[in-house]
């Protein structure tokens, strides 16, 4: 289980009255400083209850009926931390339909044959060995036996499929050239992962947002591929994602990224990111950060390097009552859009610490990981 990957070792300021333009050259307010914001209408949403299993990590596609199709990390055995991803459909009346595994570690020798997850979901027109698919599922995964993450994508024409049909070879590669993994003094490097997708075209064109980690340091970069073809795929260029405005926990210097969900709202061209925010805590589990963070940034500055990002909320152990709070999703449509860039819908993981968890046996942490969802809200 990459869990340790999944947060890489490595004051709300309201914006001042300013405008930026859609793309009808209109302009739009974005918040005034007397704009607050709180996390309310806090939901149990799915746990493996009362077993030696996690679930975590959540990507979500809302339809338009409200139909939620939640995508997660979770482990089939008990007591033995292989992730798979798995599917749960939340329907409108409030039930649920049965968490099923739906993308499993290849076969053995494969690159992708020991951890499978970080699911981002999103719909388009994709063809791979002469087939049409309606909709993508990126995913990190590993070879067993080393350290690095690197990035698949596979596909399916139904967002409830049992299995999706996975494109053979790594769509993202780990930094370095040479075989095995990289060492730099201090550990090992962690390679390329969390994805999160976005549609450019609602077609084959994907803005692909996911964490580096590597000899360099650990960053978030992005990159637009074109997935219309599988079978004549190539790889893009990336580029390093700003991070200008983004703090640590006490507020003093600047935070890095990683592992970090996006969604775009189409009318005012703002991209919405929920991140976890730095240093981790020092105490037992210390690999998953206790504060989540939801920010702004106007879109073509995002794509454009330019700018800076906007707090519009952190949430805290104090709002969720759990002391842990880490590996979030934004609800979005299948396309990565919202309607409602000021008044996101989050999902994420808690977990409880020490002293009510220790790393042994049926104590860990991990067994305590489950899925929440609350909703930035204005005052």
């Amino acid at each position: 289980m990459k869990t340790y990957g999944k947060i890489f070792l490595l004051v709300m300021i309201c914006s001042s009255i300013s405008c930026e333009r859609n793309e009808d050259g209109e302009e739009t307010p974005l918040p005034s400083p007397k704009i607050t914001y709180d996390f309310k209408e806090i939901q149990e949403i799915f746990g493996f209850y009362g077993e030696n299993r996690y679930s975590y990590c959540p990507s979500i596609v809302k339809e338009n009926d409200g139909t939620v199709h939640l995508f997660f990390c979770g482990n089939p055995q008990q007591l033995i931390m292989v992730d798979n991803i798995y599917h749960l459909r939340l329907n409108p009346d409030g039930s649920k339909s049965t968490a099923k595994s739906v993308l499993q570690p290849g076969a053995s020798g494969s690159w992708d044959d020991h951890h499978t997850c970080d699911p981002s979901v999103i719909k388009g027109n994709f063809s791979m060995d002469g087939k049409q698919y309606r909709y993508a599922l990126f995913f990190l995964s590993n070879k067993y036996g080393v350290y690095y993450n690197e990035i698949g994508v596979a596909f399916s024409n139904d967002l409830q499929a049992d299995t999706w049909v996975k494109y053979p070879d790594q769509l993202i590669k780990k930094t370095w050239d040479y075989e095995g993994d990289q060492d730099f003094g201090n550990g090992l490097s962690w390679g390329v992962g969390q994805p999160s997708a976005i549609s450019l075209d609602k077609v084959g064109n994907v803005l692909l947002i996911y964490t580096v980690g590597d000899i360099s340091g650990t960053c978030i970069v992005w990159t637009k591929l074109d997935l219309s073809n599988m079978d004549a795929y190539q790889p893009a260029p990336s580029s390093r994602m700003i991070a200008t405005g983004l703090t640590k926990i006490d507020h003093n210097g600047s935070d890095y990224t990683c592992n970090s969900d996006f969604a775009i709202d189409p009318v005012y061209r703002i991209m919405v990111m929920v991140r976890p925010v730095q240093p981790h805590p020092t105490t037992y589990p210390s690999y998953i950060n206790q504060t989540l963070e939801v920010d702004y940034i106007p879109v073509d500055d995002f794509l454009q390097s330019k700018g800076k990002w906007t707090p519009l909320l952190r949430i805290t152990p104090e709002k969720t009552g759990y002391p842990r709070n880490h590996n979030a999703g934004i609800e979005r449509d299948a396309y990565g859009e919202i309607a409602d860039w000021e008044q996101p819908v989050i999902y994420y993981t808690v977990s409880k610490a020490a002293p009510d968890v220790e790393a042994t046996g049926s104590r860990h942490a991990e067994w305590t990981y489950h899925i929440k969802r609350g909703k930035v809200v204005k005052n």
